[in-house]
């Protein structure tokens, strides 16, 4: 009798996002990453308000600055980023795991010690992100093209040119 032969497991082949408020604990699986495709990935904290906010003048440039730093040391592709004020989005291609898990734990760590004044090494027993990093894996086309329009929506709302739109929970 012949072996059967191996075939994937299709179900989580198809999961496309990870992180966020969905995961309540310890992940159970990896996260999933692509190096061929787009990853929209988004970094929330409620702590980022008045003069803690992302966009006040104090940390917005800084930010921007530390994003490109850190996207270039660790070997992963920025396309595009937006600056909400208490949350960045951003479209990024990590040329492997390794370079990704670089990128988000320098960003993640600089940004909070930029915005509470925090030194290296002196930590001040507050938790600055809400949750774990959400990531989504994009498809090139329009998929990608929806994401950067919700971007460049997402900066626009933020800089009061256009009205805030509360937008539908994800299904998923």
């Amino acid at each position: 009798m012949a072996r059967q032969p191996y075939l994937p497991d299709f179900e989580k082949l198809r999961i496309k996002d990870f992180g966020g408020s969905a995961i309540k604990g310890n992940a159970r699986e990896a996260r999933p990453l692509s190096t061929r495709r787009p990853l929209h990935l988004v970094l929330r904290s409620s702590l980022a308000k008045a003069d803690r906010s992302f966009l006040h003048q104090k940390h917005r440039k800084t930010i921007n600055a530390l994003i490109h730093d850190a996207g270039k040391k660790s070997g992963v592709r920025i396309y595009r980023f937006a600056n909400s004020g208490n949350h960045l989005h951003l479209v990024i291609l990590p040329t492997s795991r390794s370079a990704y898990l670089r990128f988000i734990r320098s960003l993640t760590g600089r940004i909070a010690r930029r915005v509470l004044g925090a030194e290296r090494g002196r930590a001040l027993g507050v938790k600055f992100w809400d949750a774990l990093p959400f990531t989504r894996i994009l498809e090139w086309g329009r998929d990608y093209r929806v994401a950067c329009s919700y971007l460049r929506q997402n900066v626009l709302e933020a800089l009061g040119f256009i009205p805030y739109r509360p937008r539908k929970p994800n299904p998923g």
